[in-house]
């Protein structure tokens, strides 16, 4: 838990504006759970590993020290969380929006960080914006997301950016969420929310854990939650040069939501270790069944039966797609389809198994619809 920071007099007015039933959403939507009712305010509770934590939520804006119970709602909280006032007053006033909080940690001078640190920052938050906005809109998983539709652009422009804070230097990016019916569905803007939350946690467990021994595998198995070579180097880049951070998901009081907020700090060794995974995922080929469709771009006879071909075009793997280059071994009588293929310059899709990043044991290969079995 931070030192105890005082309550600014702009942040106090800000504050004493809010309602208590404000002040109770955010408690409840953030892990916190009421524990007393007292005659003019509610006490509320939060555990964690080090211990637990109470604060005070004033009942009636009438009381004469409600500006004073405030202030110490504010500090509290505040330092439970670890991060500025002003970034939880942001939270506490955007009751229509669903908020995402990054807190970089630089060294130097309190609220400044290094030029090309805030750049990738920036371009880090866009990339997670457009990656989920698109991963909505696809089948199955993208290793490597190729170029982005417009639709999922468009969205990315909705979202606002607030202005950095002193303290560590901090933004907030803000999806504005309309009203909606209980019943009805989720709209896009919270499904995004939701899906950010998800790969930012698939990434955060699957950095955690290379932090011991680093195994693309430890990524391969959560694409389905959302795990990608874009949304790993979008986290990267938010920790350029091994700076740690902190991405902070806060949900609209106006449509609460059944997923608790939390906080996820990356640390140096975890941003490493998304680096390298974005590296890796957007090169890879994971064994298994996989099938690749496109242009025959090399050949090359082997000596003996067979040889081999190089497809360049989509890939498509237990663990998602990707549009890459990759090798592929074949028996004599489906390389000479190939060397056909090529020469007539046909799209072919081959299926098989890939064995340390080429296929190997093919067993089909089409041509413009034809197809020869292995």
């Amino acid at each position: 838990m931070t030192p105890h920071v005082l309550v600014g007099d702009d942040e106090l007015r800000a504050a004493t504006a809010l309602m208590p039933e404000t002040l109770s959403q955010y408690l409840s939507s953030t892990g916190w759970a009421p524990e007393q009712r007292l005659e003019r305010a509610t006490l509320w509770t939060r555990r964690e590993d080090d211990g637990d934590f109470q604060v005070l939520v004033p009942g009636d804006r009438a009381l004469r020290d409600y500006a004073s119970r405030v202030s110490d709602f504010l500090t509290t909280v505040a330092a439970v969380e670890e991060r500025p006032i002003r970034l939880l007053l942001d939270d506490l006033e955007s009751g229509g929006a669903d908020t995402l909080s990054f807190r970089l940690l630089p060294s130097g001078p309190s609220g400044t960080i290094p030029l090309f640190n805030a750049v990738d920052a920036l371009a880090g938050v866009r990339e997670l914006v457009v990656s989920s906005a698109y991963a909505l809109t696809i089948d199955q998983p993208m290793l490597v997301q190729g170029r982005r539709p417009e639709s999922a652009l468009d969205f990315a422009r909705t979202v606002r950016l607030g202005t950095p804070r002193a303290g560590s230097w901090a933004i907030a990016a803000q999806l504005a969420v309309p009203r909606v019916d209980a019943d009805a569905a989720p709209p896009l803007a919270r499904q995004v929310t939701l899906q950010m939350h998800r790969a930012v946690r698939a990434c955060f467990a699957a950095s955690g854990e290379a932090l011991r021994e680093f195994d693309l595998e430890l990524f391969l198995r959560r694409t389905s939650e959302g795990v990608s070579a874009n949304v790993c180097d979008a986290l990267a880049k938010l920790g350029r040069d091994g700076v740690p951070y902190d991405v902070r998901f806060n949900w609209a009081r106006d449509l609460p939501s059944s997923v608790p907020a939390r906080s996820f700090r990356f640390s140096t060794r975890r941003i490493e270790a998304l680096h390298t995974a974005a590296e890796q995922l957007k090169v890879a080929v994971p064994d298994g069944e996989v099938t690749v469709e496109g242009q025959v771009s090399k050949l090359r006879r082997d000596i003996g039966e067979g040889g081999q071909a190089t497809v360049r075009g989509p890939i498509h793997t237990v663990y998602g797609s990707s549009e890459r280059s990759v090798r592929v071994m074949l028996p004599d009588a489906l390389y000479q389809r190939l060397v056909d293929a090529h020469g007539r310059r046909q799209h072919v899709r081959v299926t098989g198994t890939a064995v340390r990043g080429r296929i190997e044991r093919v067993s089909r290969v089409e041509v413009l619809g034809g197809a020869t079995e292995a």
